[in-house]
């Protein structure tokens, strides 16, 4: 593609996936079903094409827990696909094959917010410890310390 990105190009690419809406000069966010994203993953690498992953980020709005994914090429136009998951049992497939330095990041997601990446080749501990409780995810609004639970670390004298 020779032409440059532009948020009609970038509607164009995900038409029947979700909206399109210019965020800043150089940022366009296009919002989607949790089914729909490797499709809209796919159409933003192919048509326009963004073939780089800058990152994946997290937000727990209280209400649902947000993925966003943030894409570029060499245009330096920056394509964020965001979708929302349920905040009890979020899960939505892998993109990990489809860009593979999404990998690290879908882990690191899996720890802090127990987001479920389901066709993970590995979905193992990247950030926690391997003895951190496995219902308790730190990044998460509503996550408390147990004070009676070892989070790793160094024991302190008297604790737990």
């Amino acid at each position: 593609m020779n032409e440059p990105v532009t948020l009609e190009t970038v509607a164009n690419a995900v038409e029947g996936l979700g909206g399109a809406e210019q965020v800043r000069a150089n940022r366009i966010r296009v919002r989607t079903a949790r089914d729909d994203v490797r499709e809209a993953v796919r159409r933003v690498q192919r048509v326009l094409p963004c073939d780089r992953l800058i990152s994946i980020s997290t937000v727990d709005t209280t209400t649902a827990i947000e993925l966003h994914y943030h894409l570029t090429g060499q245009h330096r136009m920056v394509v964020t696909i965001t979708v929302e998951l349920p905040r009890e049992g979020p899960k939505i497939e892998t993109v990990s094959d489809l860009l593979p330095s999404a990998g690290l990041y879908e882990r690191q997601i899996h720890d802090l917010f127990g987001v479920v990446f389901k066709g993970h080749p590995a979905l193992t501990r990247l950030i926690l410890n391997d003895d951190w409780p496995a219902d308790e995810h730190p990044l998460r609004k509503d996550w408390k310390p147990d004070p009676r639970t070892f989070y790793g670390g160094v024991r302190q004298e008297g604790g737990g």
